[in-house]
């Protein structure tokens, strides 16, 4: 399944872009409608330098020897084949919606195709000499466009591609990366990319000595072969005592808030806070125009959750109700310490008030009384590219159905209850004057019981919000 999604995901990301791949429509149209519209793929395209098509972004059906030797030039229609690494007939919803018309998948050329043979040499060309002992070892493996993780290995199976990273936990080998917001990637995962080009470790490799007069050229090196990707799901931690039954901890109901763009999705391996870390993250990160001139992530909303939580036996034996709040990076948890957090106390909620600045925010926020909370889902070590059947069976995440029973996959659960859209907030003030003076803390103050009084307009006072009772030296004694 999670294969399928990483190959939904990476139709989406490309369709959207073949509208750009050419200026060349089928009957020659001038019209501009000819030079926007997915006829732009109809017309033939000149080879690129290396005599084959790229993955996703142009049309094979003049060239279907792919770039990518792991990819296969399938045909949507008559007029359209895109090299990719697997094709199902019929309609792909994440087409551009005036071309929703179905997929044939045949493939274009009958077989796979395979590169042209070069020209043969006047004469062949002698073995390459042993490796020496400080050679670099071949590359043995590569990393297919689009569909995987390049990050642990950046050796692009087309070679025209590079590897690009979004973030710290996953990378994608493209043809280009434009820095920022990607609007086809999926909703909940639409965070900016870096666009930092990943390279492979520095390696000694000894200065080769310039060739004598008349000395042979040395054999070509082979292109990298394809592998399987290199990421694979952390093995399942032996529980905790405790972490299989469940917890003699009482259920806690209260609201959390997270701030969103109008996109609809399930929330697993997220963050939220309470009203006032929300406010604060609105502040710093999204209206600061740190990210761009547009509100980061394309926010327009702050989500009210109904949660119902309770912790792990571990947890309560310690003291706590909540464990270290962790950050999710592309669905993937990256600390702290996530391995110890989920085999130690199992999938918890965490937390951490803003006053202890651990694990951030590391300075004053001037929203004081601010909280984040970290809610753990489903395969949560692994990417969103990555994430796969038996990851999700070997890390089942906290969140269940029903009352949370505190065993170790079965930590809470939400229900949604309630927005306020971000123009609300700001009623007849603008955007820039509501959110003016962010170091006063008076200020900040005002803008978070503003945002207070339009939800309980709306939806009545909230429950107490329970204490953020993490404490560091407990948990990681």
């Amino acid at each position: 399944m999670a294969r399928a999604f990483a190959h939904v995901i990476a139709i989406s990301h490309l369709l959207g872009q073949l509208p750009l791949l050419s200026a060349t429509s089928t009957d020659g149209a001038n019209s501009s409608a000819s030079m926007v519209s997915r006829s732009n793929l109809r017309g033939p395209r000149a080879l690129s330098a290396v005599g084959c098509t790229a993955s996703y972004t142009h049309n094979c059906m003049h060239n279907p020897v792919c770039c990518d030797p792991t990819a296969k030039c399938y045909a949507k229609d008559n007029a359209v084949a895109v090299c990719l690494h697997s094709c199902e007939p019929g309609i792909h919803e994440n087409d551009p919606p005036q071309w929703q018309t179905p997929w044939t998948c045949n493939l274009v050329g009958g077989s796979p195709a395979t590169a042209p043979a070069p020209p043969p040499a006047s004469a062949p060309a002698p073995a390459p000499a042993p490796p020496t002992a400080n050679a670099p070892a071949p590359v043995a493996s590569c990393t297919a466009s689009y569909t995987h993780n390049c990050m642990q290995n950046p050796v692009c199976c087309d070679q025209t591609a590079t590897c690009y990273a979004k973030d710290d936990a996953v990378a994608v080998c493209l043809q280009s990366c434009e820095p920022g917001i990607h609007a086809n990637d999926p909703p909940q995962w639409r965070t900016p990319w870096t666009c930092r080009k990943v390279a492979l470790p520095p390696r000694e490799v000894p200065t080769p000595a310039p060739p004598s007069e008349g000395s042979p050229r040395p054999a070509p090196t082979p292109a990298p072969t394809a592998a399987p990707p290199t990421t694979a799901p952390t093995p399942a931690p032996t529980p905790a005592p405790g972490l299989a039954s469940p917890s003699s901890g009482e259920v806690l109901t209260f609201y959390m808030y997270r701030s969103q763009s109008d996109a609809e999705y399930e929330l697993e391996n997220v963050n939220a806070g309470n009203l006032e870390g929300t406010m604060w993250y609105l502040q710093n990160e999204v209206v600061s125009g740190a990210y761009g001139t547009t509100d980061k992530f394309g926010i327009t909303r702050i989500l009210r959750l109904k949660v119902q939580m309770r912790a792990t036996q571990p947890l309560l034996d310690k003291g706590m109700h909540f464990g270290v709040r962790v950050a999710f990076d592309s669905g993937k948890c990256t600390g702290p310490s996530c391995e110890f957090d989920w085999s130690t106390y199992g999938y918890n909620v965490g937390c951490n008030n803003f006053g202890s600045y651990y694990p951030f925010p590391k300075d004053d926020t001037h929203y004081g009384g601010g909280i984040w909370y970290s809610l753990p889902g489903k395969c949560a070590s692994m990417d969103y590219l990555s994430k796969d059947s038996q990851c999700n069976a070997q890390e089942p995440g906290g969140k269940c159905a029903g009352t949370p029973t505190g065993t170790g996959n079965c930590t809470w659960n939400y229900e949604p209850a309630g927005e306020l859209r971000l123009e609300e907030l700001y009623g007849s003030s603008s955007k820039e004057e509501f959110w003016a003076n962010p170091s006063d803390d008076s200020a900040n103050q005002r803008k978070v019981q503003a945002a207070r009084d339009l939800f309980e307009a709306k939806y009545g006072k909230d429950s107490p919000v329970p204490e953020c009772d993490f404490d560091k030296a407990k948990f990681f004694r």
